[in-house]
């Protein structure tokens, strides 16, 4: 039995998050100001460019970064003989038996993204770590080790470097 642990990448969780977060802080901004247009005089005469991105960088950025913990849940995915159980917080645990995975999908549609298909070619479950992306190799390696997997290889390109999308089928 082996445990992997990562955060999931939640991109509309995220992104809600940081505008409503972007959103506040000016909305706040303007209001010690005294309204959008004596924040905007502040900003002019704060004294230099570097100052005030060293200011919004304080500010903004350092808290996004601070909060992604609770932005991102951690997953904890068991590998047994014959199933894989996902845990996460203020959720059921999920099992899936090897026997009901029919494919894996290792970089497939994205880029650091494992997705197992299921008998019907139903998504049981996506995993796209936010950290940890050499964990999708072994989770892989672990399930193909039970099962007979045939295993097919396709390169792909994304900003003019190639990577391996390799799909594993039950045969």
């Amino acid at each position: 039995m082996k445990t992997y642990q990562y955060l999931e990448i939640n991109p509309a969780k995220g992104i809600l998050f940081a505008l409503a977060y972007i959103t506040i802080v000016v909305f706040a901004a303007s209001l010690i100001c005294g309204g959008f247009y004596k924040l905007a005089d502040a900003v002019n005469n704060f004294g230099g460019t570097k100052i005030i991105g060293l200011f919004t960088g304080i500010v903004c950025l350092l808290p996004i970064f601070l909060l992604i913990k609770f932005l991102y849940p951690k997953i904890h995915i068991s590998t047994h003989d014959n199933q894989l159980i996902i845990s996460r917080k203020n959720h059921p645990d999920k099992l899936i038996g090897y026997n009901d995975i029919t494919s894996i999908a290792l970089n497939a549609e994205r880029i650091n993204t494992l997705t197992l298909y299921g008998t019907a070619n139903e998504i049981l479950f996506n995993i796209h770590p936010f950290n940890n992306p050499h964990i999708l190799n072994q989770i892989a390696k672990d399930i193909t080790s039970k099962s007979p997997f045939q295993k097919t290889t396709e390169q792909k390109n994304l900003f003019k470097e190639s990577y391996d999308a390799i799909i594993y089928r039950r045969r």
